[in-house]
Formats: C-alpha cells, sequence, structure tokens
C-alpha cells in the first residue's frame, strides 16, 4: 500500500470516528436534562471530536503541500 492509499484510509477512519462521536453528541442533545455523567461526555465528545476534525484537515493540507511539488 503506498502513502497516498494509507493516508485515504486514515482520513476514512477518521471521518468515521468523527461521524460516530457526533451521532452520540446528536443523541444527547436531544435529552432535554443531562445527569453529570452525560454533562461530562458530552465535554469528552466534543473535545474528541474537534481533535479528529484536526486530524483531518492536517491531512488534506499534507495532500494539498504534496500535490504543489
Amino acid at each position: 500500500m503506498d502513502t497516498v492509499e494509507s493516508n485515504e484510509e486514515m482520513y476514512r477512519q477518521y471521518k468515521g470516528q468523527h461521524a460516530t462521536i457526533d451521532r452520540r453528541i446528536q443523541m444527547l442533545l436531544k435529552k432535554s436534562y443531562l445527569t453529570e455523567a452525560e454533562e461530562r461526555e458530552m465535554k469528552v465528545l466534543k473535545k474528541k471530536k474537534l481533535y479528529y476534525k484536526d486530524l483531518m484537515e492536517s491531512l488534506v493540507n499534507s495532500f494539498q503541500r504534496k500535490e504543489k511539488h
């Protein structure tokens, strides 16, 4: 597997994780009340979602830099 394919696979994995986290966040947002544990979970999930978004953006930027060279 070459680097482009492995980077694309990593991107798909990150995107899948991001989507899974987003679905859980949406489920929690539908609740009228969150327990303390759910509030903590929401904070953690939002940080993880941002982490995966940053990873995806980093890969995209890496692709773009390689294409310019």
